[in-house]
């Protein structure tokens, strides 16, 4: 992916537009900035892919220069360090993607490469301050809980559950913490993993320089990771609390991977049944509605050791060369 390769004006203005615009649908309302934060690096790393290194940091800095000039406006000024980490993922999701990888290497460098970005930023918003990481983290996540608090009453939570989550944030937001290395790596993981897809939706098959990931939806863990899996577990029983959160932090991120196995197998019925695409896409929302469902999903996928739902004869193949 050589840069300015298929440069073109109009798509390099409509690429400048289009992120803008999804940038400030973010803070929009609770409800259309979580969706569209989810999916906010797409439009950059679409366009980095398709025009290349130079034309695609460019119209990132030129969307973000847009975005500064908006929010001092409207006084959101203190949200910019959240939207450059948005568009930074939509530069470092192309820049794996063209080594080639398999699907697990390239979603975890990727990971990786955001995750070293945010503690950057966080190290030095830090001092700036004068505040710990860890105050920093607090506040965060006494904000989110806020903003989630808000996003339920958006979308017309009965308000008497309303009062029980105000009053049992101060529990949540203290358990958060405690293992916020564990949600930090799954969400991030998760972040990019949706990008991912999104970028193999637009390319695979279309362009000739894109990896090739395979049959996603025959996509599985290693069977040793169930050891992994009962270790943590263990520590969970064991009389000593710094344990139990380590085994706590451990168990959300090996459940997380198999949560990964779970949507896996669920894609490979919903093919299998020949399931529509507007039922899929009201599966996907309900789980996002209702997120009692990921534990399902992730008891799926580890339970596949065992039940083996897709009935794979063999291993899949790792695609990591």
């Amino acid at each position: 992916m050589d840069a300015g390769r298929n440069f073109n004006v109009k798509e390099f203005v409509l690429g400048v537009g289009i992120t803008t615009g999804f940038f400030l649908l973010v803070v929009v309302s609770p409800i259309v900035g979580f969706v569209f934060s989810l999916i906010a690096p797409l439009p950059i790393a679409y366009f980095y892919w398709k025009m290349g290194r130079i034309p695609g940091i460019a119209l990132f800095a030129l969307s973000f220069g847009l975005l500064v000039a908006v929010f001092q406006i409207g006084g959101f000024v203190e949200s910019l360090p959240f939207f450059l980490v948005l568009g930074s993922a939509g530069i470092i999701i192309p820049e794996v993607l063209k080594r080639r990888y398999g699907i697990e290497k390239t979603v975890g460098l990727s990971a990786a490469g955001l995750a070293a970005l945010i503690l950057a930023i966080l190290a030095w918003y830090g001092q700036v301050l004068e505040r710990s990481i860890l105050d920093i983290v607090r506040a965060y996540v006494g904000d989110s809980i806020k903003y989630s608090i808000a996003l339920y009453e958006e979308i017309g939570l009965p308000q008497d559950q309303i009062d029980a989550l105000r009053e049992s944030a101060p529990e949540v937001a203290g358990w958060i913490v405690n293992h916020a290395a564990a949600l930090f790596l799954t969400s991030t993981t998760f972040f990019i993993w949706l990008n991912v897809l999104g970028m193999r939706l637009f390319f695979q098959g279309r362009d000739p320089a894109f990896p090739d990931f395979g049959d996603l939806a025959c996509w599985k863990m290693p069977d040793w990771v169930v050891w992994l899996v009962i270790a943590v577990g263990a520590m969970m029983i064991v009389p000593e609390e710094i344990v139990q959160i380590i085994g706590l932090n451990g168990l959300i991120i090996l459940l997380f991977l198999y949560l990964l196995q779970g949507m896996s197998i669920v894609q490979f019925f919903f093919r299998k049944k020949n399931i529509p695409r507007y039922l899929r896409a009201l599966f996907y929302a309900l789980i996002i509605l209702y997120q009692y469902l990921l534990v399902f999903i992730s008891a799926l996928g580890l339970f596949d050791i065992w039940v083996d739902f897709r009935k794979m004869n063999s291993p899949v193949k790792d695609t990591t060369p």
